[in-house]
């Protein structure tokens, strides 16, 4: 069976080599429309959206989360140090995914892997590469200095927010391949 979003899903790998192309802004318009097209618990939405294209502000996120994982995560800090990239694999665009928490039975992690998977999605649709980017969080979780805070500001993260998940995109310096999925996992019941 093909259909195009089947296609996309089936096409999507976590690139890790990007371009220096700049990505346009209708296409980083066109990610971030994707991402809040998601589905949330309860219609709640509790997610909000910095597209960032500064290499000065990425480089600040990229600073900032590997002197958290010099700290706490050596294994992490030294695969990220011997290679040719920062931590964003030198992608020219980031969106930096926070969320505000919503302490009841939702669960804003679920609602941002919804957008999260729709941005990843769309970007396959318009020719481009994403790669989900958890460590982007120890940027804004290091308690010893003011960097979260810092950069939640220079982000206008709204009152109450944090950080989730960053997602790099760009365009592909090359190909990739998708991961195999596990299909002994699931089960049909008739």
């Amino acid at each position: 069976m093909s259909n195009a979003v089947l296609d996309a899903i089936a096409a999507r790998y976590s690139c890790r080599s990007f371009t220096a192309e700049p990505v346009s802004r209708p296409d980083l318009e066109a990610l971030a429309l994707a991402g809040v097209q998601a589905p949330s618990s309860r219609g709640n939405a509790p997610w909000y959206l910095a597209v960032v294209t500064n290499r000065g502000l990425i480089e600040q996120i990229n600073d900032a989360a590997l002197g958290m994982l010099s700290r706490h995560e050596r294994d992490a800090y030294e695969r990220v140090q011997a290679r040719d990239t920062n931590l964003f694999y030198d992608a020219p665009a980031l969106i930096v995914v926070a969320a505000r928490p919503t302490h009841d039975y939702t669960s804003a992690d679920l609602d941002v892997g919804l957008l999260v998977e729709n941005i990843a999605l769309a970007a396959v649709g318009l020719g481009l590469a994403t790669c989900v980017c958890g460590y982007a969080t120890q940027a804004f979780r290091d308690q010893r200095g003011d960097h979260g805070e810092r950069l939640s500001k220079a982000l206008a993260f709204p009152w109450g927010y944090e950080m989730v998940v960053g997602i790099m995109v760009g365009h592909p310096a090359g190909s990739g391949a998708p991961h195999t999925p596990d299909t002994s996992v699931v089960r049909y019941f008739d």
